[in-house]
């Protein structure tokens, strides 16, 4: 098994992609293959995962559409989410996230 908990692997993915966001059933597809895990009960603990990311404030929602093709259910909520400002710091204080400026943020200068 990886040696970094799920919480802090799930901030690093979404902050590789940047402002873009990914989607929660993404996520899970890239969490199941990198823990080994699969199954209704592990996307129920990933969704939950970043349903408590989302409430502590470090990942917003940048788009929401109806599950038509059965990620999760049809007919529940898909949420594209990406990591705000308060979620860089806390990586950052969390040492998930090197000080040193990425290509984003040069990109930006």
């Amino acid at each position: 098994m990886p040696d970094l908990h799920m919480k802090g692997w799930l901030l690093r993915r979404i902050d590789e992609v940047g402002d873009s966001g990914m989607w929660d059933w993404q996520l899970a597809m890239l969490v199941e293959r990198h823990y080994s895990v699969s199954g209704s009960y592990w996307r129920g603990v990933i969704r939950l995962t970043l349903v408590d990311l989302h409430a502590s404030g470090v990942i917003e929602s940048v788009d929401e559409v109806l599950d038509t093709v059965g990620h999760f259910g049809r007919g529940r909520i898909l949420f594209r989410f990406r990591l705000n400002d308060f979620g860089r710091q806390r990586l950052l204080d969390s040492g998930l996230r090197s000080a040193i400026p990425d290509s984003r943020e040069e990109a930006g200068r």
